[in-house]
């Protein structure tokens, strides 16, 4: 175990990490220093001990070397994740991305950045799918999103489109003239359907790496079924949006917002989300256009 990695378990007053069965000694010592770990011993406060934390360190046989408690889970917190760690909605390397040192900030001069139209899936009143069980829309999802998303975004500008209408939609977003359009929704189909796809205009060269890229990222960060990327023409679902703006556009499907489980899942990870899309529009500005 490296540096750095994260272990999950239960703090003892007494310095230990009650990990499963095992107890590991954590230590301020490191693996390379000539002295006893016992040396090092952190310490646990009373009102700590008990409950579930994060651990920082290097694990060496049933010591915890360099070891640095991240975070002390409340009682709530600790009962979700041990929830979604054993449905695997969550892994501890999701875990270890929320606890990573902050990205230093790129520095681009504004006039070369370029400009990412995000448009945002239909509108407050006419919300598309809805999953029942929960009453999240479409809208009401991706509206949230788009306001992560336009957080984590380190070398692209981004402006939020929202529709007036859907045959006003693609002159709206060309009088803003973007280098590219990315187009939040989300699948539904028979509340089972589940996956990720992105779909793109079939002429569109830039418009199908544009897919590969965003299908790459989502599918990583949601771990959902690949559909694939999709080629469409005007006459298609979507396809007038795909056809009719001046730069290349993709339509992003990361989930189907009826089965419960892919609705969970994006929920659980929302924030993960947003930074999948945000890294796959970096991308895309570098890469593509």
């Amino acid at each position: 175990m490296e540096k750095g990695d994260l272990i999950l378990g239960v703090l003892d007053r007494d310095g230990f990490l009650r990990v499963d069965s095992k107890k590991l000694l954590m230590t301020a010592v490191s693996l390379q220093e000539a002295v006893s770990p016992e040396s090092g011993v952190l310490k646990v406060s009373s009102e700590d001990a008990g409950k579930m934390a994060l651990v920082s360190g290097i694990k060496s046989g049933n010591v915890i070397y360099s070891a640095t408690i991240v975070e002390v889970l409340s009682p709530v917190s600790a009962i979700i994740v041990r929830t979604l760690l054993k449905k695997g909605i969550l892994t501890l390397e999701d875990i270890k991305g929320e606890h990573a040192e902050p990205v230093p900030e790129v520095k681009i001069p504004e006039e070369d950045r370029k400009l990412c139209a995000l448009v945002i899936g239909h509108k407050k009143r006419s919300p598309g799918a809805v999953n029942v069980n929960s009453s999240i829309s479409e809208f009401e999802f991706n509206e949230d999103l788009a306001l992560r998303i336009e957080k984590k975004v380190r070398t692209t500008e981004v402006q939020r489109i929202y529709r007036r209408t859907y045959r006003e939609l693609p002159g709206d977003i060309n009088s803003l003239d973007p280098d590219f359009v990315v187009s939040l929704h989300c699948n539904a189909f028979n509340k089972k359907a589940s996956g990720t796809e992105i779909l793109y205009y079939h002429k569109s060269t830039r418009g199908k790496r544009m897919a590969e890229i965003i299908l790459r990222h989502l599918v990583g960060c949601l771990k959902l079924p690949s559909r694939g990327i999709k080629p469409k023409t005007a006459e298609d679902r979507g396809g007038y949006l795909l056809r009719y703006t001046n730069a290349p556009c993709v339509i992003a499907e990361p989930f189907f917002i009826d089965n419960d489980n892919d609705l969970e899942r994006a929920m659980n990870n929302k924030d993960g989300l947003a930074q999948a899309y945000a890294s796959a529009i970096d991308e895309i500005s570098e890469a593509v256009v």
